[in-house]
């Protein structure tokens, strides 16, 4: 039992460790031709847990392979493509929003992955197999075991908990997406019907009295639709940062005024 539970906290340990090293190689590899720092990542901390999850299906299934790099390799490029399809594919299903894009680049499948990616992902592979994990392993071991099982349960605390926030801000997203396009749908109705009545030359006091609720209408709904777009802000500058080309094929309108919105505040500090 005592030997599981070791086992447990030093794959929890390198999980994470991991998913701290993808969140920096993410940060460098967008900061870096944007001149500006951005905070990659679906979570708040400093991680993505893609890169922990990668790093250990990569190490458990290739280590007994250890003795043929090449082999070692190809199959590292082929697990690690399909974690990054599977993820894209589940986050798409469960929050309705494409996150990530590679449509406009060659050799990818589904825009979820993409050859480039791929095989630099691999390459990755190779020095967290033959270099990286060696030393963090001896480093886990140096640990006082105290230190360690302490250190875990307040990590896990913490990366639980920025789950769960994440999780619930990107539900509440989705959700003030549906609102706002069916908002936009209203407002739209109203601006017809608004229209219709202005084109003619003699309107009735019967229309006049209509067009009056009509307009009183569209000012309201326009100001719901301001408030609710105002929602979650933080969070959604922070994912539009993070994922430029996150789209959604249920509310595409949407989300690009809603992006627009945020480019054009930035802009104006």
């Amino acid at each position: 039992m005592f030997k599981y539970m070791d086992y447990i906290i030093k794959e929890f340990l390198l999980f994470l460790i991991y998913s701290i090293i993808g969140w920096m190689c993410e940060v460098i590899y967008c900061s870096v031709p944007a001149r500006k720092f951005v905070n990659r990542g679906f979570l708040i901390g400093p991680y993505c847990p893609i890169y922990g999850f990668g790093a250990l299906a990569v190490i458990n299934i290739l280590t007994p392979f250890s003795e043929k790099p090449i082999i070692v390799y190809f199959l590292a490029v082929i697990i690690t493509s399909l974690l990054e399809y599977v993820t894209g594919y589940l986050l798409e299903r469960i929050y309705h929003l494409k996150w990530w894009d590679y449509s406009n680049y060659k050799f990818n499948i589904h825009g979820r992955v993409v050859l480039h990616n791929s095989l630099i992902f691999g390459a990755m592979s190779l020095i967290v197999l033959y270099f990286l994990n060696p030393m963090l392993i001896n480093m886990i071991n140096n640990l006082v075991l105290s230190t360690r099982y302490t250190a875990s349960l307040i990590l896990l605390f913490v990366f639980l908990t920025d789950n769960i926030i994440s999780t619930l801000n990107a539900l509440k997203l989705n959700t003030n997406l549906s609102k706002l396009h069916s908002i936009s749908d209203e407002i739209r109705q109203k601006v017809s019907e608004k229209l219709l009545i202005i084109s003619k030359s003699i309107q009735s006091e019967e229309e006049r009295s209509h067009l009056r609720v009509l307009t009183n209408k569209i000012d309201e709904l326009n100001l719901k639709f301001s408030d609710i777009s105002m929602q979650n802000k933080e969070f959604v500058k922070r994912v539009f940062a993070a994922f430029p080309n996150i789209s959604s094929k249920l509310h595409k309108e949407i989300l690009v005024n809603l992006k627009a919105m945020n480019t054009n505040k930035k802009n104006k500090k």
